[in-house]
């Protein structure tokens, strides 16, 4: 087992996600499903939702949000690396794949001010 599975993600990854709670909006295939940011960075964000079925890792999916204060709908397409249970609700971590390069500015723009 390499040395990068035993850490935690939080540990692995390469840039530190800023906590943070709106809505999120998930698609794959023809459902739709509103979800909740836990925390984001411009490179992945981490979403609860609801505990019904599993996310394979590697499956691609489609993401639309709002940052707190900002009136700019973000879309992004985003790979699933993990999904786990976590109480009533799954944790899914997502590293963004396709985003446009402004909206990565107001992600990273985001977690410098927090705002």
């Amino acid at each position: 087992m390499s040395s990068d599975r035993r850490r935690g993600p939080a540990e692995r990854r390469k840039v530190r996600r800023v906590p943070a709670v709106f809505a999120v909006k998930k698609g794959g295939g023809t459902a739709l499903q509103l979800c909740q940011a836990e925390d984001i960075a411009p490179a992945g964000i981490t979403i609860k939702r609801p505990r019904g079925s599993s996310v394979p890792p590697a499956t691609e999916i489609d993401l639309s949000f709002a940052l707190p204060g900002s009136a700019h709908e973000i879309s992004a397409r985003g790979m699933v690396v993990s999904d786990v249970v976590a109480g009533s609700f799954r944790r899914t971590g997502v590293r963004f794949i396709a985003l446009r390069p402004e909206y990565e500015q107001l992600i990273a723009g985001y977690c410098r001010t927090g705002r």
